[in-house]
């Protein structure tokens, strides 16, 4: 009897260990750039491709996630992308209906909608994409790309495709005392059904903004922080003065 209890804690743990590897559950993120300082919100995107260039290039589709938070957020992932065409990669980028415009030269640009997000039309057009050996980029909101909200885009393509997709997302970096007590209760209150992911990500904001509260960081420039939140799960803190 006790060597089958044995082996089922056994079945249990492993079970346990690959569903945290494989959902980005870990309770510690993998720092990947400490407080780093920017003249502009480009150059962040060209520091994060050189980061994960290797990550990038073992892929054939990248989710990127913007927060409306971060002002012109749509100069992070033009630097990017700029790279990565400079680097010889074949681009298509899909980007949702309502975004701002990237500059994306040597790009197939394609939008979608809300809609095409939330029934199979979407992922049936990246399919056809990854066929052709193009790197697949979706651009669309945070909270509709991590892999921390039910039901994102992440999460619905992960079995598509049948690994986890590399996904990078945008955050505000708090620096100030009052915007730090903003996040705090968004990040302690008791989890809304629904809602649980949103709370994640007030959480890991906080996180950062009280791991680097300490070192005094000018709040006059722009500043990023990046972290690895599991297995392929990037989360990209930005401040602006």
């Amino acid at each position: 009897m006790s060597r089958w209890l044995w082996i089922f804690t056994a079945v249990v743990i492993s079970t346990g260990v690959y569903f945290t590897i494989r959902y980005g559950l870990r309770p510690k993120p993998i720092p990947v750039m400490n407080p780093t300082q920017f003249q502009e919100l480009k150059q962040i995107g060209t520091v994060l491709y050189k980061r994960l260039n290797q990550n990038i290039r073992a892929e054939r589709i990248v989710l990127l996630g913007s927060n409306e938070d971060v002002k012109e957020y749509e100069q992070v992932w033009a630097g990017l992308i700029e790279s990565a065409v400079a680097d010889k990669e074949k681009i298509v980028f899909f980007v949702r209906e309502g975004m701002k415009p990237i500059n994306t030269p040597g790009a197939d640009v394609v939008t979608f909608t809300e809609a095409q997000a939330q029934n199979d039309e979407l992922f049936k057009e990246i399919g056809k994409r990854l066929q052709r050996k193009q790197l697949v980029v979706v651009h669309a909101w945070t909270s509709e790309i991590t892999h921390f909200v039910k039901g994102s885009i992440s999460q619905r393509i992960d079995p598509v495709i049948r690994h986890p997709v590399l996904s990078i997302s945008t955050l505000r970096f708090a620096l100030q005392n009052a915007e730090i007590d903003d996040l705090q209760p968004q990040c302690l209150a008791a989890p809304e059904e629904g809602k649980e992911g949103i709370q994640r990500l007030s959480c890991a904001a906080f996180k950062v903004a009280r791991k680097f509260l300490k070192k005094n960081l000018d709040p006059s420039q722009i500043w990023a922080v990046a972290e690895r939140h599991g297995l392929k799960e990037y989360l990209v803190f930005i401040h602006q003065p």
